[in-house]
């Protein structure tokens, strides 16, 4: 059963990343600064989850954490035993992985999902991970507030946007 949840999550994903944007992501439709980072920072809150198994708002929370601008990607998700984990590969980088900062997305992604342990992002020329015991170190609070706490989840997005 999870090969087959990962088998469709993978599709689904694939299918999703050429299809959708948000308002951060399109240079085009004029989003910049704080309103796009209070939009971000909306969407983020609207799909925390409590759990790494429910798929549909962990492929939402990947796109709302900033993953889509790197390009088409398929997830693994790891739901059966902690550490819970989510496993982004890069199949298609729309840049350079090693030229891009992942530790932001992963971040909100670790902080959105209550009880995952781990982001790992694979691609070509490059391996990225980052565990909720780093990300709460880096940030120098509980990363799992930004769930919790919605001006803190809105201040971290700010914060990238910076």
């Amino acid at each position: 059963m999870v090969r087959n949840v990962v088998a469709s999550l993978a599709v689904g994903v694939l299918a999703l990343a050429g299809c959708t944007t948000s308002p951060a992501d399109d240079p085009s439709s004029g989003a910049s600064g704080p309103v796009a980072a209070d939009d971000r920072a909306q969407a983020l809150w609207a799909d925390r989850t409590a759990y790494v198994g429910d798929n549909s708002r962990v492929v939402a929370l990947v796109e709302d954490a900033g993953f889509g601008p790197v390009g088409s990607f398929s997830l693994s998700l790891w739901t059966t035993r902690p550490p819970y984990a989510v496993t982004i590969t890069v199949t298609d980088p729309a840049k350079p992985l090693e030229a891009t900062d992942l530790t932001g997305p992963a971040t909100l992604l670790l902080g959105t999902v209550t009880n995952l342990d781990a982001v790992h992002v694979t691609g070509p020329g490059r391996e990225f991970s980052l565990t909720a015991r780093e990300a709460t170190a880096a940030l120098g609070h509980d990363v799992k507030t930004l769930g919790t706490d919605r001006g803190a989840l809105a201040d971290y997005v700010r914060s990238l946007d910076d």
